[in-house]
């Protein structure tokens, strides 16, 4: 039989090799990719369709007053290339640079537009 300094010898044996093993079989997590950032707002394309957007002054001024517009004209042309987010935003700093020329009521006005043109502003919108 063996002597129990061998069975100590041989269980310290396993429990190390065991421990070793389990211990040094485990890889680092790599380390969590960041998410990519959303796609920033196209400033650039907005400043070249707040200069086109100045046609739409005399469709919003006709649409405030007499309710009459037409849906495929210049100025829907333009803000349909837009999503309706992208298209309020633009309108939006037209506004406040006096672009347009006109008091325009925000959102009521804008709303108007966009409707107009087929397209609803966001719900919750604010100008920037």
């Amino acid at each position: 039989m063996a002597s129990n300094s061998h069975v100590k010898a041989a269980l310290l044996l396993i429990f190390h090799l065991l421990f070793f093993t389990l211990v040094s079989g485990q890889t680092p997590s790599p380390e969590p990719v960041p998410a990519p950032p959303p796609p920033a707002f196209p400033i650039l394309r907005c400043v070249i369709n707040i200069i086109s957007l100045a046609i739409c002054t005399p469709v919003l001024t006709i649409l405030k007053f007499l309710g009459l517009g037409n849906p495929n004209g210049l100025c829907c042309t333009i803000i349909k290339t837009l999503s309706a987010n992208q298209a309020a935003s633009c309108l939006c700093i037209a506004i406040k640079a006096n672009i347009l020329g006109i008091n325009i009521s925000i959102p009521g006005d804008i709303k108007l537009l966009l409707n107009l043109c087929g397209l609803t502003l966001p719900i919750g919108f604010a100008c920037p």
